[in-house]
């Protein structure tokens, strides 16, 4: 019987791009599916030849990111809003309550702002999904799905940071004396379900975790939780994409380097990130080509770029990376694990956002690759060292070809269709519309 199937995230590309090929599989099966998110990314949902259902008003997410941010500047932890704990585990209640209030009122509560969440329900009330799947920050799609009684699940794009953050939040909340039981994101919950009709229940933590994940994390490299998951390959998307001449051609060096900087590492003049210029610095003159993912705006600040260096605003990883050497790069999801399902040794860089240093820590664990850690006193003679390193050594190489094996090994989203199928009859609650 065909279902109808929500999609929703926030209007962030990359969150999007990782939806894309499990909503695909399910609208090749034969059932319904529609990606709702703010009007900023409407087009790039057309695009990947999905229905776009703009809900609430534009998000402008970069300057958004840009202002919840900019106070934390040297904060390694950004204020609680570095996920990945690196300084304390396990940690603290203070610095758990404190993660839990950064991350209610500086991220869930702006990318799910009220008209963007009362659309959402209004969509859910009047299409009536079976199944909602939403991007672990998008927690609208929990609440529409409560709403109309419809199954729900969150779809990962990294390690499972929220799940192992919020069941330790849990049981130190379960600890403390009721009437010190502060529950931030709990609070939003009740105050947003209320406007709704609905309320929280007895330890709620479906609509933080969902009543199954999809994880599209090699197993190696997950944090072990005892919740439900379901996995699914890695198969990348990176959006429209035209293949460039140069990349067909043979390659002018015995070896190649793919540097991407995102948009953190882009800012050459910024701290608690390595400068582009030494990057770029760290490169010149090694016998490989570097393909360096660099906006105009920072080539022109840049200047001369070294002969080695083929510099492009874009190229799509998933054409470049099966011809590449080693990747250096911020720590995005996309582009870390577009590596690891191609083999690629990786040096992360990471920008300290959300999940890079869960992903850094991991990939050092698993030999697939390493990380700059220490940023701040970092020379462009040291990251060249460790570049030609992870180029030379050959463990890394091996590693990140054992990793590839898990990404390719795990069931196609083709392959849990079905699955997906099974637990949306299981766990639907077939309320009226």
């Amino acid at each position: 019987m065909p279902m109808r199937v929500l999609f929703t995230t926030f209007a962030a590309p990359s969150h999007f791009y990782a939806q894309v090929t499990v909503a695909s599989a399910l609208r090749t099966a034969g059932h319904e599916v529609i990606v709702a998110s703010q009007p900023d990314l409407a087009e790039t949902i057309a695009a990947a030849g999905l229905t776009a259902v703009p809900v609430g008003p534009p998000l402008e997410i970069e300057p958004e990111t840009q202002k919840a941010t900019s106070s934390f500047a040297d904060d390694r932890n950004l204020g609680g809003l570095a996920m990945s704990n690196s300084r304390y585990d396990p940690f603290p209640w203070e610095h758990a309550i404190g993660m839990f209030s950064a991350m209610t009122a500086f991220v869930f509560q702006n990318v799910c702002a009220e008209p963007m969440v009362d659309d959402l329900v209004a969509l859910a009330r009047d299409w009536g999904p079976d199944l909602v799947i939403w991007d672990p920050l998008t927690l609208a799609g929990p609440v529409a799905a409560r709403v109309v009684g419809a199954a729900h699940a969150r779809l990962l794009f990294g390690p499972d940071q929220m799940g192992r953050n919020r069941t330790r939040f849990r049981a130190m909340l379960d600890q403390r004396p009721p009437e010190l039981r502060d529950d931030p994101l709990a609070e939003w919950f009740d105050w947003t379900l209320g406007r709704h009709g609905e309320r929280v229940r007895e330890r709620d933590e479906e609509l933080v975790l969902g009543q199954w994940t999809i994880d599209p994390t090699p197993v190696p490299l997950r944090i072990p939780l005892d919740l439900h998951y379901v996995g699914v390959r890695y198969v990348p998307y990176n959006g429209r994409s035209i293949l460039p001449g140069w990349l067909r051609e043979p390659a002018p060096y015995p070896r190649r380097i793919c540097l991407t900087l995102g948009v953190s590492l882009g800012e050459v003049e910024d701290g608690g990130t390595v400068a582009a210029g030494d990057l770029i610095a760290a490169v010149d003159g090694l016998d490989a080509e570097v393909v360096a993912l660099l906006p105009a705006d920072l080539r022109a600040r840049l200047g001369t770029l070294p002969a080695n260096v083929r510099a492009v605003d874009f190229v799509p990883l998933n054409a470049l990376l099966p011809s590449c050497d080693a990747i250096v790069h911020h720590g995005g999801s996309g582009t870390f694990m577009t590596a690891l399902a191609h083999g690629v040794p990786q040096l992360l860089v990471p920008d300290m956002m959300w999940d890079a240093m869960e992903k850094a820590t991991g990939l050092a664990a698993s030999g697939a690759g390493t990380y700059i850690e220490d940023q701040d006193k970092l020379s462009p003679d040291q990251l060249r060292e460790r570049i030609v390193g992870l180029l030379d050594d050959p463990s890394y190489a091996a590693a990140a070809a054992r990793m590839r094996a898990e990404v390719v090994g795990m069931p196609s989203p083709n392959e849990i269709v079905p699955v997906l199928e099974r637990l949306t009859l299981l766990h639907k609650e077939g309320k009226a519309g």
